[in-house]
């Protein structure tokens, strides 16, 4: 994949075999195809099954297009390319894609969203995102906190939700957090439209200690590793995601409730 700069090592990183790791944190892919406006993308690792919602890949077009576009990635199948006006998605127009930019794209379970690279020129409206904190009865303060306001994510155009920093520390300082030790459920984030399904990661945390991560389709983000130093801090960069509309924070489980004698 071509444009990948970068030190991060994914051996370190535990994915569940349908997300482009190279093309996530630093790479993009050149499209190919023999039909105008049909276009093909081939990723390195390649999809191992279909679409999931969420799905985030970063495009350099080989052609400009001259009416309605599609893309079909690792032959999964075609989907429509679509632009947001303001108002809704609508399919693309001609010259929309040009053949000197990176695209930014996200799939949100019927097509793919043209998040970046359409010039405002040709009358789309920028895309609308909102930053958000973690809100206080949304982290399990018993166990982790945050600094510094370390609790930012973005939604874009209403329910694409994507990290922006995001840190943990532990109360208490150095010690284990899930597995054998407690405290392991540690944020509500907004639920994923795609229920059932699950976001797994590994991550280290800024000592160098392994951690797993895993959010549930509620929002529900659960860590377990071990904490070496009061200041040792975990990072929490989870792939951008589609989020039910409205955005829905899970009611269960309560953080941070005395419990009743």
């Amino acid at each position: 994949m071509g444009g990948y700069q970068s030190d991060f090592r994914l051996e370190d990183v535990r994915g569940d075999g349908n997300v482009p790791l190279e093309n996530s944190i630093g790479g993009y892919g050149v499209t190919t195809g023999a039909d105008d406006n049909v276009y093909e993308l081939s990723l390195d690792p390649k999809l191992t099954r279909p679409y999931e919602a969420g799905l985030p890949v970063e495009v350099v077009f080989h052609s400009a297009n001259t009416e309605a576009a599609t893309l079909n990635i690792d032959e999964q199948g075609a989907i429509p390319l679509k632009k947001f006006n303001g108002v809704s998605l609508t399919p693309l127009v001609a010259n929309d894609l040009k053949t000197n930019l990176v695209y930014k794209l996200v799939f949100d379970g019927n097509c793919f969203q043209v998040l970046t690279g359409i010039p405002l020129s040709t009358g789309i409206s920028q895309n609308r995102e909102e930053i958000f904190s973690v809100l206080d009865e949304n982290i399990n303060s018993d166990s982790v906190f945050y600094t510094s306001n370390r609790n930012r994510y973005s939604v874009v155009n209403g329910n694409l939700v994507t990290p922006l920093n995001i840190r943990l520390r532990r109360v208490g300082g150095a010690g284990q957090t899930g597995g054998t030790g407690s405290g392991g459920t540690v944020l509500k984030m907004p639920a994923l439209a795609e229920f059932g399904s699950v976001i797994a990661w590994t991550t280290h945390s800024s000592e160098g200690n392994l951690f797993f991560c895993q959010l549930s389709s509620f929002g529900v983000l659960a860590i377990e590793g071990e904490f070496t130093s009061a200041l040792d801090e975990v990072l929490i960069i989870f792939p951008p995601y589609i989020a039910k509309l409205p955005l829905e924070i899970p009611a269960n489980p309560v953080f941070n409730v005395p419990p009743v004698p």
